[in-house]
C-alpha cells in the first residue's frame, strides 16, 4: 500500500520566500536572519521589518494533490514597506506556482484568496501589518 503524505506548505513557502525576498528589496527578510518564520520574532525590540506565514488549513484537491491555504503577513515600521513586503510575499508564491515548484515541492498552481489588507496587530502598535491569503496546489510525497 502506498502512503501519500501532504507536503509541509509552511516549510516550502519559507524556503521560497527566504530565497526570493532578498532579491526584491528585502535583503534582511530570511529565515536565517530570524526575520521570517511561522511565529513573531521573540527578540526585543522587534526587527524593523519582518514576515510571518502560517497555514490555516485547506482542502484535498484529488488523491495526490492538496490545496493548503497560507496566511502571509508583512510587518514594518513604515506602512508602505509593510504593504510592499506582504504583496511581494504573495507575488513570489504566485511565481513559484507558475514555475511549478514551491521551495522544492511540486506546485501546480497558486491563487491569491485575498490581497494585502491593512490589519494592525494589537500587540505590536509600533509596526504596521498587512495580511493576505493564498492557496497553493502541492503534490503529496510517498513514504
Amino acid at each position: 500500500m502506498e502512503i501519500l503524505v501532504p507536503a509541509d506548505v509552511e516549510v516550502a513557502a519559507l524556503t521560497e520566500l527566504s530565497n526570493g525576498l532578498p532579491t526584491v528589496g528585502f535583503p534582511g527578510i530570511t529565515t536565517a536572519a530570524g526575520a521570517l518564520g511561522t511565529k513573531l520574532p521573540t527578540v526585543s525590540p522587534k526587527p524593523a521589518e519582518f514576515g510571518r506565514l502560517f497555514t490555516s488549513g485547506g482542502i484535498p484537491r484529488d488523491l495526490v494533490t492538496d490545496s493548503p491555504t497560507l496566511v502571509v503577513e508583512g510587518y514594518a515600521l513604515k506602512e508602505q514597506r509593510a504593504r510592499d513586503l506582504c504583496a511581494l510575499m504573495v507575488a513570489i508564491i504566485e511565481a513559484a506556482g507558475r514555475a511549478g515548484s514551491l521551495g522544492g515541492v511540486t506546485c501546480y498552481m497558486a491563487r491569491a484568496l485575498s490581497l494585502p489588507g491593512n490589519l494592525p496587530h494589537p500587540q505590536l502598535p509600533g509596526h504596521f501589518r498587512f495580511t493576505a491569503m493564498i492557496s497553493v496546489d502541492l503534490r503529496r510525497s510517498t513514504v
